[in-house]
């Protein structure tokens, strides 16, 4: 039992078919590659005493894209917007779909991915092998920053759909204007907008959960979360997303 592209499609809406995301990761002049295609890019390290500059991934950190890319101006003609809605969509997805352990950096490579708005890349594909590799990573703790990546969104709402380990209360959901929009409708992962907080010690509720984890029988998952034949993508309570289907 693992995280797939149903879920992937039921719980982001981000598309699974489509060209696979591939290409070069190669980071040799981005900062070059970055102007062109934003206009600017972060300053580089100052020398070190010892005449050394300080090693920095290929990409910006958060703070800097804020910084300079807050608001976009009100008399911005086409091509300063597109470049204003490259950075919005390179941070988002930096932060949620492709996020990395520390939280600091939006990867180069993702805005490299956005060179063109209609790609037509199977995002969903990528989020999903992204996601498998950051776990792999945090499980044999290579990661330097001892933290963990990928969608947690995806990963937290799959488990609380089908294990009752670590799952929260749902509370009544908020009242969700799509604008007359079918394709702003709310995902899946909307049934657990609203939940109730944990308020223990994280050590503890770690000690709690590998217990539970070792005690579940496979009566106590929910192995067909979204419903099965002509009731499947009933969210029951709201209309769901047409792209999730």
């Amino acid at each position: 039992m693992t995280v797939t592209l149903e879920d992937v499609s039921m719980i982001t809406a981000l598309p699974i078919e489509g060209k696979p995301l591939c290409m070069s990761t190669d980071s040799e002049e981005w900062r070059q590659q970055m102007e062109a295609l934003i206009g600017m890019s972060p300053q580089e390290p100052e020398m070190e005493d010892g005449g050394k500059k300080d090693r920095v991934p290929a990409g910006a950190p958060f703070t800097w894209i804020a910084a300079n890319f807050a608001h976009c101006p009100e008399d911005a003609d086409d091509e300063v917007i597109q470049r204003y809605a490259r950075v919005y969509m390179w941070y988002v997805i930096s932060r949620t779909i492709f996020a990395d352990g520390t939280g600091k950096n939006a990867p180069w490579m993702w805005l490299k991915a956005l060179t063109f708005f209609d790609n037509k890349f199977s995002w969903g594909s990528a989020a999903l092998a992204y996601l498998y590799r950051q776990l792999n990573d945090a499980c044999r703790r290579t990661t330097k920053d001892g933290g963990v990546g990928g969608c947690m969104l995806l990963l937290s709402v799959w488990s609380w759909e089908r294990l009752p380990v670590g799952r929260p209360k749902s509370l009544k959901w908020n009242t969700w204007d799509d604008h007359g929009n079918p394709l702003r409708l709310p995902t899946w992962a909307y049934k657990w907008d609203l939940v109730s907080e944990v308020a223990s010690k994280v050590n503890l509720l770690y000690k709690q959960y590998t217990n539970e984890m070792d005690l579940l029988t496979p009566e106590q998952v929910e192995w067909q979360p979204y419903g099965a034949g002509p009731n499947f993508g009933d969210a029951h309570t709201f209309e769901l997303n047409p792209l999730c289907m």
